[in-house]
């Protein structure tokens, strides 16, 4: 009885406030719309997110910081050294307001900020693989180079293939007496010179096709190396039909 004079002393007061004006009753239209900006932001959020750490992801590849880590801990030094944190701070910055919007639909409401964290974190760990996976960064890339492709071109220029210190990474083109010769993903022909120490090892191990990537200084278009390491090859990033033709937007 106590409970349904109280439900309906809260129904007295609200239609209270509603005659009196203090409350305004809004057209279902205005729900419907905020519902539908709501979710298209969450999705442009989300798309957004896993563009940029896909390209994050590429653009360590093409460099060659993405595999710095077999290196050891000198290669691990390096590789947080070169990691892009202004990008990274972009996707931090907009994982937050995906989070922000994510805690207004109510089944993200009522669950711990831990687990919504956690969903978005899985949600743009399987896009980004997925689009990793794909040719869609390295067409643009090349477009980029080829300055045909404005506005995000800049991007791609200034931070897809960005020159760290002493890693060269490349795709062999030739083995020769004291080392090789590579092609990088800008287009690039190094001539990689191995000291002895290190010669016999690489003979047997890297051929021609190979893709390295070489910790060594550089001095015009030779690098003298000093460690080296056979990795994945990207097969978007070194093929040579693109190759041919390109001058490179290095010089």
């Amino acid at each position: 009885m106590n409970n349904q004079q109280e439900k309906n002393s809260i129904i007295d007061k609200v239609l209270n406030k509603i005659k009196s004006g203090r409350v305004k009753m809004k057209p279902k239209i205005y729900f419907i719309l905020k519902t539908v900006l709501l979710i298209s932001g969450t999705l442009v959020l989300i798309s957004f997110i896993i563009y940029f750490v896909s390209f994050v992801i590429f653009s360590l590849r093409v460099s060659g910081v993405l595999f710095l880590p077999k290196f050891g801990f000198s290669g691990m030094k390096i590789f947080l050294n070169s990691l892009p944190w202004f990008l990274i701070l972009i996707i931090a910055i907009l994982i937050i307001l995906l989070e922000i919007f994510a805690k207004k639909f109510t089944f993200v409401y009522r669950r711990p900020i831990l687990y919504s964290l956690l969903g978005i974190i899985m949600i743009v760990f399987i896009g980004s693989f997925l689009i990793d996976k794909t040719p869609f960064h390295s067409n643009l890339f090349w477009k980029a180079q080829q300055r045909r492709l404005p506005g995000i071109g800049m991007v791609y220029r200034n931070f897809g293939a960005p020159r760290i210190g002493n890693v060269h990474h490349g795709a062999v083109s030739e083995v020769i007496d004291n080392g090789f010769k590579i092609e990088t993903p800008c287009g690039e022909a190094l001539t990689i010179v191995v000291s002895p120490k290190i010669s016999l090892i690489l003979k047997t191990d890297i051929k021609e096709g190979d893709a390295i990537v070489v910790l060594g200084k550089r001095s015009n278009s030779t690098v003298q190396a000093f460690d080296i390491r056979k990795v994945e090859k990207d097969l978007n990033l070194f093929q040579s039909q693109r190759v041919r033709g390109y001058k490179s937007f290095w010089k």
